[in-house]
């Protein structure tokens, strides 16, 4: 076995605004080193059979923000800019050359020449422009996206290939957020779709064009023609070297392990912590990278139940053994989450003093606050049982550790396990305890996406003025030390007051075959395919 891990898996601090110091200089950003790309074998079929372990639900990346969905999109879409995952510097991709204003309340690009979508359109300013306009017009089925573009103030197209992205207030996360697929850059015929429409058939700039996609089955992708506009992060330059790649839906991981080990695949999606030795040989390659921005938790509703009690969530942090979850989940490439980020994340701080279990301390906290243990060894108060559920779509094995943590110390927290489509209802209609997830995000600007009231994917419910004005005012601020300060200080009160419950670090685990190299991860840990290839062995 090969272990290809990403250097964003090591603990770093990363510039929180790298690359912005030296925006004007992009057109120089060619030196950052490319990925390793493979060699294809002339004499093997470039053809690859890829198990993802669920249905996409929806291919267009700027409204899904599921992984599934976005392996699947990555290879379709290309970005204005992208950022390299071991140092955080920001580089050309669609765009050649920008600039950004001192008050980060506009961002000049120019096009690069020659790129065209896969139906034959030319990639204009104009395009761009149409791009931006309807993910705010998508509304809350674009919400990832529209976060990246809080306060847009619409874009001023000065030629066929220089633009101005306008804010109605500083923007500090837009430039990162354009290395993003959430803002990547579909046809204008796809942002012209209905919402629907647009989840089903996608239309970029990429390496891959969607040959087709049957829900709940299989979908297909197929090497763009033509296709010579790569990032410079990638490891080489023109087409890529895969003829197509067939992606068959296995929802049963037993069934993607062994598919892997009898050849029927040639790569699978989320090889089970657990399964890691057994893919230590030769014959296999692992791919690990940490997800970035807010870990494996449990991100709460304080507007209704137990977990309105500040309490009882200090109670639940104090009652988790993160070091144990981890064991249990059987990682060996992941690690114990000590603050509300990662720590491949840019402006993480450790909080491991305030996040280490203590389950004495959790029962002291529930006492105090008036919860008595029942015979039925669960805390109750006023005739209340200290219960709640945790609604979910994954990490079913990491929250039924948690869950049987907390039960030991006298708190039944319950699982609701659901369809990713349901889990996103459940925040849309705001009817749930508390959700089982994290957000996948290179910045910490992650937290008020996930936190603000004024977001439009909040998941978290929290009542909290002092909190919403740091994450509005780091939203703002340009200065590096000054919005780090103010990002420590944002840890500190999510961490204490215990708006999000960290469980494990993630970690994006994938195995191919040993004749199949040059699979690489983005900053988010999402997989590029453009550099792959079936070699000789």
């Amino acid at each position: 076995m090969t272990l290809i891990r990403s250097g964003g898996a090591r603990r770093v601090a990363l510039p929180l605004l790298a690359g912005l110091a030296v925006a004007t200089l992009a057109g120089c950003a060619a030196s950052a080193p490319a990925a390793d790309s493979a060699t294809p074998a002339a004499d093997l079929p470039q053809d690859i059979v890829f198990a993802l372990k669920e249905d996409p639900t929806c291919l267009d990346p700027q409204q899904s923000s599921v992984t599934t969905s976005l392996i699947v999109g990555r290879q379709l879409t290309d970005s204005l800019l992208d950022q390299n995952p071991d140092t955080g510097e920001i580089v050309p991709w669609l765009a050649s050359d920008w600039t950004v204003a001192d008050d980060l309340m506009t961002y000049s690009f120019t096009l690069r020449d020659g790129v065209t979508f896969s139906d034959g359109t030319p990639l204009t300013s104009e395009a761009v422009a149409a791009n931006f306009d309807a993910i705010k017009a998508l509304g809350a089925s674009a919400s990832l996206a529209n976060g990246y573009l809080a306060g847009y103030a619409g874009t001023d197209v000065k030629s066929d290939t220089e633009f101005t992205v306008n804010f109605s207030a500083p923007n500090v996360q837009f430039q990162q957020g354009a290395t993003t697929m959430s803002l990547g850059i579909l046809s204008p015929a796809t942002v012209a779709e209905t919402a629907e429409a647009r989840c089903q058939a996608v239309v970029g700039t990429g390496p891959f064009v969607l040959d087709s996609y049957v829900p709940n089955d299989a979908v297909k992708i197929v090497k763009r023609d033509g296709y010579d506009w790569a990032s410079t992060l990638r490891g080489h330059e023109g087409e890529a070297y895969l003829d197509s790649v067939t992606f068959p839906i296995i929802t049963e991981p037993s069934v993607r392990t062994g598919g892997l080990e009898s050849g029927e695949y040639d790569v699978i999606q989320d090889v089970p912590y657990v399964d890691e030795a057994r893919f230590a040989g030769d014959k296999y390659h692992l791919y690990a990278k940490a997800n970035p921005g807010v870990p494996n938790s449990l991100v709460v509703n304080t507007s209704r139940g137990v977990l309105a009690d500040e309490a009882v969530r200090q109670a639940v942090t104090k009652g988790l053994d993160r070091d144990k979850i981890n064991v249990l989940a059987g990682s060996t490439s992941g690690k114990a989450p000590t603050s509300v980020l990662t720590s491949s994340t840019p402006g993480y701080t450790d909080l491991g003093d305030t996040l280490a279990f203590d389950a004495d301390a959790a029962k002291k906290l529930l006492e105090d606050d008036g919860w008595t243990l029942g015979s039925d060894g669960i805390y109750a108060k006023g005739g209340q049982p200290l219960t709640f559920t945790v609604t979910a779509f994954y990490a079913q094995d990491v929250l039924e550790a948690a869950q049987i943590q907390l039960k030991e110390i006298g708190i039944d927290m319950q699982l609701k396990m659901v369809s990713s489509g349901d889990f996103f209802g459940a925040i849309a209609s705001g009817d749930y305890d508390a959700l089982g997830a994290g957000l996948t995000r290179t910045d910490p600007d992650a937290l008020r996406t996930l936190l603000s009231t004024a977001s439009a994917s909040r998941w978290g419910i929290v009542d909290d003025a002092e909190l919403e004005g740091l994450l509005q005012e780091q939203a703002q601020t340009a200065d590096v030390d000054a919005r780090q300060k103010l990002v420590d200080e944002i840890q500190q009160i999510v961490a204490e007051r215990a708006y999000v419950i960290p469980t494990l670090e993630t970690v994006q685990l994938h195995g191919s075959r040993a004749g199949v190299e040059g699979i690489t991860f983005d900053s988010a840990s999402r997989l590029h395919l453009y550099d792959a290839a079936v070699v000789s062995n």
